[in-house]
């Protein structure tokens, strides 16, 4: 973690340098095995008269090593017992490792399936550890989960860090927020040359379906060319330096995309209207759902805060289209389950009950529903039946969202601010790209021969150096007069 220096004179050699101070930082076996250990201590419960009963005490020591605890274990346990053990763990706080194994054993089962099994969340205020030990129990090759990654401020991960990323097959969507200006915290460099990067790894993101970058400082116009080489990206929605992105319309057209007007209306960041990007809205629709938002994004919401909601399955493609109880008011007031809607704005008060998941988690379930999960089908792990809670259709897969670092002041903050260049130095910009709802081949785009030759920094190669017209020879040709 790199920190400013100070400049120092050496009198005996003469010469200027810059001493940087960087304390050791200790860090615990937990902070290593974080996917292992619960996100917050255990709560003893007071004892009870008598003497408890030995599947009691077995419970707790299970819980107790849960970290230890495989798929097989509990193949061999009576499924009640796997289910008690499964209520103690939920309800003294879970770890990743237990979610995956309780989901795998008990989604299956027809009784007792519950939103806390379809859904896991977990925020880490200070990542203190090189990425890659946040990825590895992120990934799932067989795509037992979908993962919602979310990187922000407080460690500042390498650019071959950030190369790891395309190892999480089952990602599903990346988020990569640059905290606001008035933290001052690290953050990764993140440029069109990392996402360059990424499309020369093998078969890169394979489930990607959303990809979100803020910044003042991050990638340009010419990004659209590189991300468009991720198959199954659908939504691209940015904020950047006005200056970088001057012509983005047309090259979103050059680039097989659509850029949305997401930034111009009254709903910028409402879900609703996130969910709403890939229908045709009229004026009238518009204004309805200016109405219903609040309403709607209240409900979406709290239905992620809630994790006792029932979970059923039905066939596949049998069940209701999502964005049509989005669009149509009279279906939304007559369909809704009955939850607590204060639930989530209770939750929010604290950066580790922020629900900062539910804008992936309800953008992944549409572009699913929308698309077919051609995607998923692909990676031969297309699901035989489609979950859903009351009228909302889920994400096929289970999903499992992780946030590293702060955004903003108190945490978690879903518009942080950049003001450092100036008040309106920033604009957002979303793009989608339809083709991939209906099936079509993507085409592969065409990158503008100055992109291809331009610095570095671009994220495009470069081509050879010219040489500069007041030289009167090029290096070539000097060292060809010395063979001479």
């Amino acid at each position: 973690m790199f920190r400013q220096g100070v400049r120092k004179f050496d009198p005996d050699s003469g010469l200027v340098y810059q001493e940087c101070v960087i304390p050791r930082v200790s860090i615990s076996r937990d902070e290593l095995d974080w996917s292992r250990k619960r996100p917050t201590p255990a709560v003893k419960p007071r004892g009870t008269r008598g003497t408890r009963s030995l599947v009691d005490t077995v419970i707790e020591v299970v819980a107790d090593h849960i970290g230890d605890v495989t798929d097989r274990h509990l193949e061999v346990l009576p499924p009640r017992l796997v289910s008690r053990i499964w209520r103690f763990l939920e309800a003294r706080g879970l770890c990743l490792h237990a979610w995956k194994i309780f989901s795998k054993a008990l989604l299956p089962r027809d009784e007792e399936r519950t939103l806390s099994l379809y859904r896991y969340r977990h925020h880490i205020c200070q990542p203190r550890v090189e990425l890659k030990r946040y990825i590895e129990p992120l990934t799932s090759p067989s795509v037992d989960f979908i993962t919602h990654l979310v990187i922000s401020g407080g460690q500042s991960f390498t650019t071959s860090e950030m190369l790891w990323l395309t190892d999480i097959r089952n990602l599903g969507v990346l988020e990569i927020i640059r905290p606001a200006d008035e933290l001052g915290a690290d953050f990764p460099d993140v440029s069109d040359r990392l996402i360059r990067g990424w499309t020369e790894r093998p078969d890169p993101f394979p489930l990607l379906r959303v990809l979100r970058i803020f910044g003042d400082e991050s990638t340009t116009q010419k990004s659209l060319h590189w991300v468009s080489k991720f198959p199954s990206l659908l939504l691209y929605d940015v904020i950047g330096a006005r200056e970088d992105w001057p012509t983005h319309e047309q090259e979103a057209i050059n680039q097989g995309w659509e850029s949305t007007r997401l930034g111009n209306m009254a709903l910028d960041d409402s879900l609703l209207r996130y969910l709403t990007l890939f229908s045709h809205v009229d004026d009238r629709q518009a204004k309805s759902l200016r109405e219903l938002a609040r309403s709607v994004d209240a409900d979406l919401l709290s239905l992620c805060g809630d994790s006792g909601c029932e979970v059923k399955f039905v066939p596949d493609r049998q069940a209701p289209e999502l964005i049509d109880y989005l669009t149509d008011s009279a279906k939304i007031v007559g369909s809704l389950p009955s939850w607590e809607r204060n639930g989530a704005a209770t939750a929010t008060r604290a950066c580790h009950g922020a629900i900062f998941e539910a804008w992936a988690f309800w953008l992944y379930s549409i572009i699913g529903q929308l698309s077919n999960d051609r995607d998923l089908e692909k990676q031969g792990a297309s699901p035989g039946l489609q979950a859903v809670a009351g009228p909302f259709v889920l994400p096929s897969k289970p999903f499992a969202s992780l946030f590293l670092g702060h955004s903003g002041r108190g945490g978690i903050s879903l518009s942080p601010s950049y003001v450092k260049h100036g008040l309106f130095a920033t604009k957002r910009f979303t793009f989608i790209r339809p083709s991939i709802l209906q099936g079509n081949p993507i085409q592969q785009p065409t990158l503008n021969t100055k992109t291809a030759t331009s610095d570095v920094n671009s994220g495009g190669r470069q081509g050879p150096a010219k040489v500069n017209g007041r030289k009167r020879k090029g290096l070539g040709d000097m060292l060809t007069s010395f063979m001479n």
